[in-house]
């Protein structure tokens, strides 16, 4: 059975890459680009069958195992990611999306025409920016434990449970807990928007991802706040600093911010 090949695309740059000898997705083909418009879509020969295969297995395997990457989907992603990370040292680079296919070098600079205006808008758009993401964790059990010390309601509660019956006192600790249930809730809305704010002044964009479980992070802690924000190339030092002060406000509920980037603004296009 004859090879079906194709090129598989990365992402597009406004300027052709200098010394460039990156391995594309598959470990073998070189990254290259195809040119029109004074733009580059950046592209590797691909086997598309033995792609596709390889997708169709991961899939399989993800659907049988929720909530974890199996080490050959990582190793996908990381090749995909890698190409693009590796560009975005020297260029701006806009990244397609993860399995973007073109039939030939025709195709990729038939899409280069077809997309010219929108392609240049995001070239321009993103030009000297890059993405952080910042990820919050916290402690529910600290801060339970802050709002019963000191929190004048719940300190009033307690000592109204300290008079009751033992009968009286378990009705007393459902309701208790309830009223616990939503501070903390109330409590960790005001802080994930207080942060998310506070970072996303000095951006130029900022997006809300979802929160992940703690087996998919592998904390101890909840993860109260994951967002992506586009912020200006240069700036990431003081971007980050403001993480520090976040940490002394709250460490009444052992707060801990994990940075990553730079990126290529992945949630922004």
């Amino acid at each position: 059975m004859l090879s079906h090949y194709g090129l598989y695309a990365y992402g597009l740059v406004n300027k052709e890459p200098e010394h460039l000898d990156i391995l594309g997705i598959d470990n073998q083909s070189k990254v290259y680009p195809v040119s029109e418009n004074d733009m580059y879509v950046m592209v590797s020969k691909i086997d598309i069958d033995a792609f596709q295969n390889r997708i169709k297995g991961l899939v399989s395997e993800l659907t049988n195992t929720k909530d974890t990457i199996q080490q050959g989907a990582a190793e996908l992603l990381q090749a995909h990611e890698h190409v693009i990370d590796t560009l975005m040292q020297n260029t701006t680079v806009i990244p397609l999306k993860f399995g973007t296919i073109l039939k030939d070098e025709k195709a990729a600079s038939q899409m280069l025409q077809d997309q010219k205006e929108h392609f240049q808008n995001l070239l321009a758009k993103f030009t000297g920016k890059v993405e952080w993401g910042v990820k919050v964790y916290a402690n529910k059990q600290a801060l339970m434990k802050h709002l019963m010390q000191n929190d004048p309601k719940f300190i009033g509660l307690q000592e109204q449970r300290a008079k009751l019956s033992r009968g009286a006192a378990y009705l007393f600790d459902k309701k208790m807990e309830a009223e616990v249930k939503n501070a903390i809730a109330t409590q960790f809305a005001h802080i994930t928007e207080s942060i998310f704010h506070a970072f996303e002044s000095d951006a130029f964009e900022a997006k809300l991802n979802n929160i992940l479980p703690q087996k998919m992070t592998g904390k101890t802690q909840e993860m109260i706040l994951n967002a992506a924000y586009l912020i200006e190339r240069g700036r990431e030092t003081s971007f980050r600093q403001q993480g520090k002060q976040f940490v002394d406000e709250y460490n009444f509920i052992e707060l801990d911010l994990e940075f990553s980037g730079p990126w290529p603004p992945y949630n922004f296009t």
